[in-house]
């Protein structure tokens, strides 16, 4: 039980700094793409496998956790699309 609610924690939390992140790029005015938000998520762990396959636990930890900022910020930005062309 105590281990899904750390998960559900960490996605809130994830969630929020995603949020932000994309507030501070579309304030500097970048605006990214919202199919390379995807492409990145997957990228960001399948490259580095390939090129290292004995990559250390820490190491794909990090980069899981990358793979989440980017599927996050993916939903968002398609989720707002959604809402602009009022789909």
């Amino acid at each position: 039980m105590l281990y899904w609610l750390l998960v559900f924690i960490f996605f809130i939390a994830l969630l929020f700094a995603s949020h932000l992140m994309l507030q501070a790029l579309k304030k500097r005015g970048i605006k990214i793409n919202r199919w390379v938000w995807a492409i990145a998520a997957f990228l960001v762990v399948i490259i580095p496998k390939v090129i290292f396959p004995q990559m250390s636990t820490a190491w794909t930890i990090v980069l899981l956790v990358f793979c989440c900022v980017f599927a996050v910020n993916f939903m968002t930005e398609q989720h707002q699309w959604l809402i602009d062309k009022k789909l």
